[in-house]
């Protein structure tokens, strides 16, 4: 009997990632996509998800983005086994902390990523400031900050804000991208954070500035009692229409980053969480810095996948208790990858020219979406591409008769 996952996540390229590497080890795939829509019927009856055309996937359920009762529900009501535990994988913060939250609903019938089986213990660290806490007791260098708490639109701006400053939310649950920003001054801070006012309570942390010359992250699975980091990943090229996330860069051996490396884990293991990470980090020049944690697979994950290291396997095989004793856990070699949604999103908006969008695709070894193995994504998305060029042929042409 295959054992059942299930992937839970808003991106599509973020859950094909997953899907491909637990499909391959014999899983069976549930994705629940969570949607910025509240009513699904138009979605149903167009087309589905990139990431669901792979033909690892055999069911999908969609779910609004924001109703935590409603993944819940589908959970329960449509993702059940009667004669085995199904394994869920959350993709997004939101899932995570849903997931988290609601453990004790979910216990008997799933398998899923935890902190000691304590219900709001994965939610804890996800708090920024909870996560610097303990980079200070472990002796990690990191930016400082300040908390800034909004309610109903206002907010007390502290004393001792060093300028520039770079803002980020507390606990990321909502996608809230646009709240990371360089600050130059107080009236820039102040205008971010009215920004935020407008749409939601929020707690956002003014950080000390750093002038970053290099960004990296590491990928990992930790089960509580051992901590696997099989490869670095350095950022070449990063995305300017979605911040953050880079749409090209180098997955290499851990050789030269071993003291890093091994504080790192036992930072994870600090936590002890049991499930799958990624830490961001960066390099000033003469320092390396902790970024952040994420309790979550990385953005740059299916790099390791395609190299050889199968970290979502290793969480379905250890929830399940198996032993994870045989899979390979390093990398040996050196390859350039590239997210191909991340250059296309990058050239509609106008950010990268054609050629740049070719000459990054063509100069990758791996692609996070074309699979010989796996066609399926790859052809839809090309698809998509050939809709969008007619698309701004359409407008070109409207803007040239103005």
């Amino acid at each position: 009997m295959k054992q059942k996952v299930v992937i839970i996540g808003h991106g599509f390229t973020s859950r094909l990632s997953v899907i491909r590497a637990v499909g391959s080890i014999g899983c069976e795939v549930t994705v629940i996509v969570m949607t910025g829509y509240r009513k699904f019927t138009k979605i149903l009856n167009t087309s589905k998800p990139i990431d669901c055309y792979s033909k690892y996937v055999k069911n999908i359920y969609y779910c609004y983005g924001k109703d935590k009762e409603g993944l819940i529900q589908t959970l329960i009501d449509k993702c059940t086994d009667q004669h085995q535990k199904v394994v869920i994988i959350p993709d997004s913060d939101f899932s995570a902390a849903v997931i988290d939250d609601e453990q004790e609903r979910l216990k008997n019938s799933f398998l899923f990523p935890h902190v000691h089986h304590t219900p709001g213990a994965v939610r804890f660290w996800m708090n920024k400031e909870n996560q610097k806490e303990l980079a200070e007791k472990m002796g990690l260098n990191y930016a400082k900050s300040c908390s800034i708490t909004i309610t109903n639109g206002d907010y007390v701006l502290p004393s001792g804000i060093h300028y520039p400053c770079f803002t980020k939310p507390q606990i990321t649950l909502k996608g809230g991208k646009q709240y990371f920003r360089r600050c130059n001054t107080k009236e820039e801070l102040s205008a971010l954070l009215d920004f935020v006012g407008t749409r939601e309570d929020a707690t956002i942390l003014a950080e000390q500035y750093i002038d970053i010359h290099q960004e990296y992250a590491l990928l990992g699975f930790s089960d509580g009692k051992e901590v696997v980091v099989p490869a670095i990943v350095k950022f070449i090229r990063n995305c300017k229409s979605h911040f953050g996330i880079a749409m090209q860069g180098q997955v290499m051996p851990t050789t030269g980053f071993e003291n890093l490396i091994n504080a790192f884990k036992q930072y994870v293991l600090e936590t002890g969480f049991v499930g799958l990470f990624d830490i961001d980090f960066f390099w000033d020049g003469t320092t390396y810095y902790f970024g952040e944690l994420n309790l979550r697979f990385g953005g740059s994950g299916y790099a390791v996948t395609k190299m050889g290291v199968n970290l979502p396997g290793m969480l379905v095989k250890s929830l399940c208790g198996e032993s994870i004793a045989d899979m390979p856990k390093a990398i040996t070699g050196t390859a350039t990858y590239v997210n191909e949604r991340m250059c296309m999103d990058d050239w509609i908006y106008g950010h990268i020219s054609t050629k740049e969008y070719e000459d990054i695709i063509t100069s990758s070894n791996i692609s996070f979406i074309k699979d010989d193995i796996d066609p399926g994504p790859q052809r839809f998305f090309s698809s998509s591409k050939h809709r969008a060029i007619s698309q701004l042929k359409k407008i070109y042409k409207k803007l040239s008769k103005i």
